[in-house]
Order: structure tokens, then sequence, then C-alpha cells
């Protein structure tokens, strides 16, 4: 087993003799998948962004005031320069001119799909933040936007405890 105490030494592009393929650097196994990669099945058209706005729902566990406050301070990192800090589209790079004026989210026609979907694709003038950004901080941010609208929504016990039900605090208040 001498192989297994002196490994040779490749260089991550090089050629070898060691490989099927005679490259050092392999390709992972089909089908598999890098630690915590989320699939997202929404493509970049407008199919796939009102495909989002029916169906896509923020997951139980990011309807907490722990998340509005993680998507808070990931809010201020990442979009408050342009979207300001209420929401409003007045942001320090439209108040100096870099960008066009951005809508305001409280007169948007946006919910919880689309705004996550608008960060994983971007829209008009707005990039991908997919890359910046990883599955569990979209939806903090989408929880903190949803707090900027007005659109408060708490996570109601029902009888089966897999499901949930999300009820406007409004409604419970009456």
């Amino acid at each position: 087993m001498d192989d297994m105490y002196i490994s040779p030494g490749l260089e991550t592009y090089g050629k070898t003799d060691l490989t099927k393929n005679g490259m050092a650097a392999q390709l992972p196994v089909k089908g598999t998948v890098p630690r915590d990669y989320f699939v997202y099945d929404f493509e970049d058209t407008q199919e796939g962004y009102d495909l989002a706005k029916a169906s896509l729902k923020m997951p139980a566990e990011f309807r907490t005031d722990e998340a509005l406050a993680d998507g808070k301070k990931l809010y201020t990192m990442f979009c408050i320069q342009c979207h300001g800090p209420k929401g409003d589209g007045n942001g320090h790079l439209v108040a100096i001119g870099k960008f066009p004026a951005v809508p305001d989210y409280k007169t948007r026609d946006i919910n919880e799909g689309t705004i996550y979907h608008v960060m994983m694709y971007g829209k008009n003038l707005m990039g991908s933040h997919a890359s910046q950004l990883n599955n569990d901080e979209r939806w903090k941010i989408v929880r903190y936007v949803q707090d900027l609208r007005g659109d408060n929504v708490v996570e109601a016990a029902t009888a089966d405890s897999t499901a949930t039900a999300v009820v406007e605090i409004n409604d419970q208040q009456s």
C-alpha cells in the first residue's frame, strides 16, 4: 500500500495517466449536487414569474420575529442602497441619480413568491442576487420586505401539526 502513504502530487488541471480520461480534475458523479444546494424550479420567464406569484410560499420557519430581524440586517446590506430604508424606492443610489426611481413596495402588485423570484433572477434594472444570498437569506429578506409593505403575517397553529395557515394580524385583532 505504498501508494496510500505517498500519494502522487497532481496539478489541478494537469494531465495524468492515473485516470481514465487522462485529466487530474474530475467531474462529480452524475446526479450529485453540492451540500445545501437548492433546486429552484421556476424559470426565468414571465410565465415563471407568474407561477411563482401563484404558488411559491414562504416556509413556516421564516414567519418568525427572528427571521424578521435577520431579514432587516440582510436588507440593510443588500437592498437599502436602491430600495431605501422604508422600501419606498428612495435609496442612496436613486437619490444621487445612479438609477432611475425604484417603485415603492407598497404600490406594487407583488407577494412572497414574486419577491423571492426577483432575487433569484432579477427584473428590469435589478440584477440577480442568487450568487450573493443563499436560500435562507432570500426568505429572510422576503419576510422583511413583507413587513415593510405592511403584509404582517404570522403562523397560526392548525389541527394538523404539519400544516400551517397564514393569517393577517389585522384579522386576528378584530
